[in-house]
């Protein structure tokens, strides 16, 4: 007399092994179709573009502007855990940063921390930054613009944007 492992009906083990694993391919294929779309919209990150431009008096004036629904946090966030919003530069010989000045930032709660006020950037804004030494504005003007996007449900990791000043007022 044999004993089996199944009751009648349910095939050998190699019978089941090969169910179970074209079940869990459906599945995994299944899952990917579903969330493949967020995926890659969190791998993309948003847009955000930025641009210079010599505002009065030779200051340089950095237009930055964060795709719709997402935002960064402001240059001074107000929690120690955030990531800030910061513009780095490298003037030439000769060239001094008098000042940057980040804009005020919006303030707001998000779904995910609904009672907690948060400083934030959206949409459009700039970062003026004025220089000493030399006269005017200087031909080139090493940058960097560093930030963490973030939406109402998730933040990416810390991302950087080099964004020279290269005299002509565009990048």
């Amino acid at each position: 007399m044999s004993a089996r492992l199944y009751p009648e009906g349910y095939g050998s083990t190699s019978q089941l092994v090969r169910r179970a694993s074209r079940i869990a391919l459906a599945a995994a294929v299944a899952l990917a179709a579903l969330t493949a779309p967020a995926l890659r919209a969190w791998a993309a990150g948003p847009k955000i573009t930025a641009s210079w431009r010599v505002a009065a008096g030779g200051e340089l004036a950095l237009n930055v502007d964060v795709e719709r629904g997402w935002h960064l946090n402001a240059h001074d966030p107000d929690r120690p855990y955030l990531v800030p919003t910061t513009l780095d530069l490298d003037p030439p010989p000769g060239v001094a940063i008098a000042d940057v000045h980040y804009p005020d930032p919006v303030v707001r709660s998000l779904g995910f921390a609904p009672d907690t006020e948060l400083r934030l950037y959206e949409g459009p804004f700039t970062i003026r930054v004025r220089l000493s030494g030399g006269s005017g504005p200087p031909a080139k003007l090493g940058a960097r613009l560093s930030y963490q996007a973030c939406n109402d449900e998730t933040c990416l990791p810390p991302a950087t944007l080099a964004v020279p000043f290269e005299g002509t007022g565009t990048r």
